[in-house]
């Protein structure tokens, strides 16, 4: 299962002058020096959910402690998701000790 966490809106404003007080002029600079894609830059500092690792690293580059920014609540939890192969992966390895359907 994959974390995701969102910036809290009353601290929407905060991050994004963080952007210019440590010097990156623009999203695309920091898209840049991260290797993150714009969209992820973008949903960081509009408050939507990024995953745990970007808003981290995004975190650091910013100079802003994660936890202030955020509470523990906004943590949101995506399910994974099982496919057919991933199903019968795991009834193959099952097979030999006969529990498999």
């Amino acid at each position: 299962m994959s974390k995701s966490i969102k910036v809290s809106n009353d601290r929407i404003q905060q991050v994004n002058m963080a952007l210019g007080l440590n010097g990156y002029p623009s999203q695309r600079a920091l898209a840049y020096d991260t290797g993150l894609s714009l969209a992820t830059i973008s949903n960081f500092l509009t408050g939507k959910p990024v995953s745990y690792t970007s808003f981290e690293e995004l975190c650091r580059k910013l100079n802003l402690d994660w936890q202030e920014i955020t509470t523990s609540v906004q943590v949101i939890s995506t399910p994974r998701i099982r496919t057919n192969t991933q199903k019968k992966t795991k009834c193959k390895s099952i097979s030999r000790l006969g529990n498999c359907n």
